[in-house]
């Protein structure tokens, strides 16, 4: 019996909680965007240094949407630098790092750019191409891997 490829793919929404695992990011909710190029999280706190022959970056990102009591801090590598639209359709130069993406069952690794002061509701917007070959993306639906913060994600009744 031949399967039909698109039902070996992982279904998701146009909004779904993720993590970054090499980030130390538990969990930070994501917009999906099918018309994005390049996938953005935004951060605070920047700095780059020098670690050898490598360019390295430290940030800080509040990985919960509308608070700023949260903080996670993160060192790594930097991949690539571009100059980058914003969806405020301002420009940035910005930095950008490769890191493991988690959502429900999958694992890809991505290249995220890192945007500074940036005014978008949601703190994390993969594109669509981060998620390439690996995921249905519904843009109707959200949360089709499960909201953290929903009760019966975190096994309490309500």
């Amino acid at each position: 019996m031949k399967r039909d490829k698109n039902s070996l793919l992982l279904d998701v929404g146009w909004c779904e909680w993720v993590a970054f695992p090499q980030l130390k990011i538990p969990a930070i909710e994501a917009q999906i965007d099918t018309d994005k190029r390049y996938s953005m999280l935004c951060v605070f706190d920047f700095t780059t240094f020098k670690d050898g022959a490598d360019l390295m970056v430290s940030f800080g990102i509040h990985p919960i949407q509308k608070n700023t009591d949260v903080e996670v801090y993160s060192v790594t590598a930097v991949k690539n630098r571009r100059l980058i639209n914003l969806p405020d359709e301002s420009r940035q130069w910005c930095y950008s790092i490769e890191t493991e993406l988690r959502i429900g069952s999958m694992k890809k690794n991505v290249e995220l750019y890192l945007v500074k002061d940036c005014s978008s509701m949601f703190r994390l917007q993969l594109a669509s191409q981060a998620m390439k070959k690996l995921a249905n993306i519904n843009p109707h639906k959200r949360y089709m891997t499960g909201n953290i913060l929903s009760p019966g994600f975190l096994g309490m009744t309500g």
